[in-house]
């Protein structure tokens, strides 16, 4: 690994771990992206490239997930029974949607740059355009945690994360937020303990489903450990200044955020995958 290349995991890792504590959706919107283009610069192209650009995303995406919950619970900003309950629903929609991407040759590169930039941008239109509930509050004694509403989110959540490599915290703050009728501080501290779940059975999921693969060096399975790492761990201490400015800062300052940050990424993708 290049000095260039290990100076832009890092910073990139520091900027997802900010952004997932910020909004609570995990930051695979920034380390999925990332590892696409580097593992690509490096040579690394499909039927590998995008199982292992999934993998590794929701590595990085574990690791700041679980710093942010941490901080989170500190910050009284988890709901854990819905947090649990749509975690387990979301961990098995994982499990069935990797068997699908590490098996379906049709799920290619460019699929996979166009999921995640059409998902990215639904969501930011829906929330930069729905007025939030309960403004900044942190309690969740409102909730309407109806089964309807769980199974549907969680399942969701989970087939986005292991199709796009994020923790699905696109799907989960608006749902938790809408639906579910939590505040949105709750619903993205929420969100972060969820996505700990949903991650850990994902990386599990792609470690062990490209274990015959011709993975690089590094890797384990469809897990990329040294680019993971250099985008990890500094992802793990910049998701609690995340939290942080989250509950210092207005809500709409949180839900504008996490809009612009997306609809960047959701541009670069779509442009990669038509031009």
């Amino acid at each position: 690994m290049s000095l260039t290349v290990l100076a832009l995991l890092i910073a990139a890792g520091a900027l997802g771990g900010f952004v997932a504590g910020l909004v609570g959706v995990g930051g695979g919107i920034i380390f999925g992206p990332v590892l696409f283009f580097v593992l690509q610069g490096i040579g690394i192209e499909d039927p590998v490239l995008t199982p292992l650009t999934l993998g590794s995303s929701l590595f990085c995406t574990l690791a700041a997930s679980a710093s942010g919950a941490v901080a989170q619970n500190k910050a009284g900003a988890v709901d854990w029974r819905t947090a649990l309950t749509t975690g387990a629903i979301a961990a098995v929609a994982v499990v069935l949607m990797t068997l699908l991407v590490t098996t379906q040759p049709w799920y290619s590169k460019r699929v996979f740059q166009i999921v995640l930039g059409v998902v990215l941008l639904v969501v930011v239109a829906r929330m930069l355009t729905k007025k939030s509930h309960g403004g900044g509050a942190i309690t969740a004694s409102g909730a309407r945690r109806s089964w309807s509403a769980l199974i549907g989110t969680g399942a969701a959540a989970g087939a986005l994360s292991s199709a796009a490599g994020v923790g699905g915290g696109v799907v989960l703050v608006p749902a938790f937020n809408g639906p579910l009728r939590l505040p949105l501080k709750a619903a993205a501290g929420t969100s972060t303990a969820a996505i700990v779940l949903i991650t850990a059975v994902g990386v599990a999921m792609y470690a062990v489903r490209g274990l015959a693969a011709p993975v690089p060096s590094g890797a384990v399975g469809y897990v990329h450990v040294p680019y993971a790492l250099a985008l990890a761990l500094p992802a793990m201490v910049t998701a609690r200044f995340g939290v942080s400015t989250a509950h210092r800062v207005n809500v709409k300052w949180v839900r504008w955020a996490f809009g612009l940050f997306a609809g960047i990424v959701a541009v670069r993708l779509l442009w990669n995958a038509f031009v």
